[in-house]
């Protein structure tokens, strides 16, 4: 299901068409209906999916989130980078460009 190129900073992100997402506690749960699974996000993860919501170049992202965020760049870098690549095996998540 999930394409083979790996998602990188140059990478341009966005929702696929698929998720079902709610709010609880200021954290987002997505449901993937085809798979009948649920995912709680966290705080930052919910971060993250919030700004998913138009298309978004992982490098930009992650400079969004440093402003929020106190953090090593590379270790937020590669933390992003791992949570879409499970979004996006998940079908949550597409990659529109690299």
């Amino acid at each position: 299901m999930a394409s083979e190129v790996p998602i990188t900073a140059e990478s341009v992100v966005e929702w696929s068409q698929a998720p079902v997402a709610t709010e609880v506690d200021r954290e987002v749960v997505l449901m993937n209906v085809g798979r009948g699974r649920c995912y709680g996000l966290g705080e930052t993860g919910s971060s993250v999916w919030r700004r998913l919501g138009s298309p978004i170049r992982v490098d930009d992202l992650c400079r969004e989130l440093l402003l929020e965020y106190r953090a090593d760049p590379q270790v937020l870098e590669r933390d992003v980078l791992a949570l879409l690549e499970q979004l996006k095996e998940e079908g949550l998540v597409k990659v529109i460009a690299s």
